[in-house]
């Protein structure tokens, strides 16, 4: 165990890496913490499930729509000073909106503005902070750097739910996003401590074309699609979010209507879903690349068997297990899929790629506003159970047909 600690953090050893993981890791608690006190705000405010979705999957669109540029950006300008403007604009929207509660004005409304802005930043800043990995940490460790990065972000899974449903329960969802925006500011702090002198390479592009930017756009797909690899993990990734996904925003409905707790509970379940995938992703850090493809695919069967179980469950404490093992098949997925993304891409089309790869975000409506709405119908559980078996049956469809996926070790 400490042979696998020890060589899971050994891209820790870069400085600028250091400080970029550092920054992830606190605008990653202020996420985490967003999102849970947004949902159950929402959820406290409408009592719908409609508009409770509406709300968390707002941010998809502007992702859609603006990704693809955000890539192309992040290949021709300096990477870290988008991440820097990127968190700065996270956090001014996070002091907005605790203003509005703290005076008495806010609506349900505002977060699903907020959250439709801060997609838009998203697909600025996401390529750029992935694709500036490669920069700060030598190519022998550029995995092992993915995973880690994938290992942070499950930290700040792992406490900031908690923390927010705490802080929700004893002062409100004002002191909340007060918090969060001062934890988006030390983000910026740590990124800024990033100088030349610790990026291995440097490639800037200063063309600002317009057509330039569509054709360098076109390049990056035109790339994906060819690489048979690349767009099957593309294909595939795409396919668990759309039926995985909205079992997140469906959480609080779970929380308040089956399991009878409040917002401090909702922080604990998704603590333990940090947990899983804090435990998950320093194994698959720590480790030597050894049968990926298989092991990403039987990622899917866990999710689906793990949503399938949640479906059926109405006590809160039996639920904390199986949260624990969603949350485990969760980063399988994410950071195997991230790190064979990033490793068979061309070096200098990893902030396309990376922005292609996101448009699994912004599809998440597909599957998170039916699911809503059919909650508002059927259930929450019911609504849940049906996605976990569809999920079940593409997951073997995987395993029998995706011959390169499978072959990725």
């Amino acid at each position: 165990m400490f042979k696998i600690l020890s060589n899971s953090i050994k891209p820790l050893y870069y400085k600028g890496y250091l400080y970029l993981w550092l920054g992830m890791v606190t605008v990653g608690v202020a996420t985490m913490m967003q999102m849970t006190a947004r949902g159950y705000l929402a959820y406290d405010l409408t009592n719908s499930a409609s508009k409770l979705t509406y709300v968390n999957v707002a941010f998809a669109f502007p992702m859609l729509t603006l990704s693809l540029f955000g890539g192309a950006l992040s290949d021709r300008l300096d990477k870290q000073r988008i991440i820097e403007i990127a968190q700065t604009a996270a956090s001014l929207m996070a002091f907005i909106i605790a203003t509005l509660i703290l005076l008495g004005l806010i609506d349900w409304t505002h977060l699903l503005m907020v959250s439709f802005v801060q997609g838009g930043v998203w697909a600025f800043m996401v390529p750029s902070r992935h694709s500036f990995i490669a920069e700060l940490v030598p190519g022998k460790h550029l995995s092992k750097s993915i995973a880690l990065n994938s290992a942070g972000f499950n930290v700040s899974n792992l406490i900031a739910p908690s923390i927010a449903g705490i802080i929700y329960g004893l002062f409100g969802p004002g002191v909340v996003y007060l918090t969060i925006g001062c934890l988006a500011l030390v983000g910026v702090m740590f990124t800024f401590l990033i100088t030349n002198e610790m990026r291995f390479k440097q490639e800037i592009n200063k063309s600002d074309n317009k057509s330039k930017i569509l054709s360098e756009i076109k390049i990056g797909i035109v790339y994906m699609y060819k690489e048979k690899l690349l767009f099957s993990m593309l294909m595939t990734s795409l396919i668990y979010s759309l039926f995985a996904e909205p079992f997140r925003f469906l959480l609080p409905i779970f929380v308040k209507d089956i399991y009878l707790q409040g917002p401090e509970a909702m922080g604990i379940l998704t603590t333990l879903m940090g947990l899983g995938s804090v435990i998950t992703s320093i194994f698959i850090a720590g480790n030597d690349a050894n049968k990926r493809g298989l092991l990403y695919i039987f990622g899917g069967f866990l999710t689906s068997l793990s949503l399938f179980a949640l479906s059926l469950i109405e006590s809160y404490y039996l639920s904390m297990i199986f949260m624990v093992f969603l949350g485990a098949s969760d980063s399988i997925r994410r950071t195997l899929s991230m790190s064979i993304v990033m490793e068979k891409s061309r070096p200098d089309l990893r902030g396309r790629i990376m922005s292609i790869y996101m448009l699994n975000w912004g599809l998440i409506p597909l599957g998170a506003l039916p699911s809503g709405m059919l909650a508002d119908q059927i259930g929450a559980p019911d609504t849940i159970m049906i996605l976990s078996i569809i999920l079940l049956i593409f997951s073997v469809i995987f395993l029998f047909t995706q011959e390169k996926i499978r072959s990725v070790d």
